[in-house]
């Protein structure tokens, strides 16, 4: 059995944004959802060569409004509603304590290996996806770069990075 490893860290509004960002940027650069933006460029040059020739806008219209929301558009629209869930929620800052070992990650229940998807590595901290949600912890929230380092080496023997 391997040491114990701690993480502290106080969940607020900008670690959820955060978050929330950094998980969005991976999802779109590793998924296959990049590729559906390529196709709405496609459908640009379509609309453009449709307006040149036949003088015809709709597919340009359409195609441009998709282009705009798919790369600038969803990521604001997903901003304002994590800002408006804060707005509604009373509790800002909490502060949580995970401890972490073999079986897995304990806070008030355990988030065991299995539940755990995939870690990913990041110059920011280490994000976690679980079957419930995902989880960021940013490089503060190890006592020092040694935790980090056994985390990752725990998640590597799990088959999770």
């Amino acid at each position: 059995m391997s040491k114990q490893i701690e993480i502290n860290f106080i969940w607020n509004q900008e670690l959820a944004l955060k978050t929330s960002k950094l998980y969005y940027d991976y999802d779109m650069r590793h998924s296959n959802k990049r590729y559906v933006g390529w196709l709405f460029v496609g459908l640009v040059q379509f609309g453009i060569v449709g307006a040149l020739k036949h003088d015809s806008y709709g597919l340009l219209y359409v195609s441009t409004f998709l282009v705009l929301y798919w790369y600038y558009g969803r990521w604001y629209l997903r901003k304002r509603l994590l800002l408006n869930f804060y707005k509604k929620k009373s509790s800002q800052n909490v502060h949580i304590h995970f401890i972490v070992n073999d079986d897995g990650l304990y806070n008030n229940d355990l988030l065991s290996w299995n539940d755990i998807h995939k870690v990913i590595k990041l110059d920011e901290g280490i994000l976690i996806q679980s079957t419930q949600d995902t989880l960021f912890f940013e490089n503060s929230a190890f006592k020092s770069s040694d935790d980090k380092m056994n985390f990752l080496a725990i998640a590597k023997e799990k088959g999770k990075i």
